[in-house]
């Protein structure tokens, strides 16, 4: 039995396997549900220009559109069958990457504090890599835990919040995000720890 087999059998729920890594075809970046995922990346530049010129209330939209787009792509990937690898792979590192420029653009124009952005950054970069370590090496990739989708919903309520200078709001959400926040890596780190040792 290898490795990722035991992995499979301890938490199938859990995680994904994927066949030699990650397989990424042509064919499969072209699903609507995949486009819907890359769009979230599209509308980035677009949010950054209205946070910087003082459109908040536009760019406040567009983030909510870009939440939807969370929900949606997973949905049309099950309903028209369009469920992939690459799919499974592309939607939580677009969100991390959505969340790490607007954030980055929120502490920029002065709205969000020093110490929030890297309470909330360095947990999805470590996040992150560790997910790309197991997909190169034991060709696992997880599923965002319960606590994880709890911390990343509270996330949008931060940004949120901040994006329309609900500062005080904000602060609040940052304060009880950190729990979670906690929860969900300690998950996710002893998911790691448990692939890389074969278990």
């Amino acid at each position: 039995m290898n490795p990722a087999e035991k992995v499979e059998r301890r938490i199938p729920s859990k995680q994904y396997e994927c066949p030699k890594g990650l397989s990424l075809k042509l064919r499969e970046l072209s699903y609507l549900s995949n486009l819907i995922t890359l769009s979230r990346i599209a509308a980035l530049p677009f949010i950054v220009i209205f946070l910087v010129n003082g459109s908040r209330h536009t760019a406040l939209i567009l983030m909510l559109l870009l939440l939807i787009s969370d929900a949606l792509d997973g949905y049309v990937a099950r309903r028209l069958g369009q469920v992939s690898d690459i799919g499974k792979f592309l939607d939580p590192v677009c969100d991390k990457i959505a969340l790490a420029v607007i954030l980055i653009t929120l502490y920029a124009i002065g709205s969000l504090p020093l110490w929030g952005f890297i309470v909330i950054v360095s947990r999805d970069v470590l996040i992150l890599v560790g997910c790309l370590v197991l997909i190169k090496t034991k060709a696992v990739l997880y599923k965002s835990n319960t606590a994880g989708k709890i911390t990343g919903f509270i996330f949008g309520m931060i940004i949120c919040a901040f994006t329309i200078n609900l500062t005080r709001i904000g602060t609040i959400l940052l304060y009880v995000c950190i729990p979670a926040l906690i929860v969900s890596f300690t998950i996710y780190l002893l998911r790691y720890i448990h692939a890389m040792k074969g278990e």
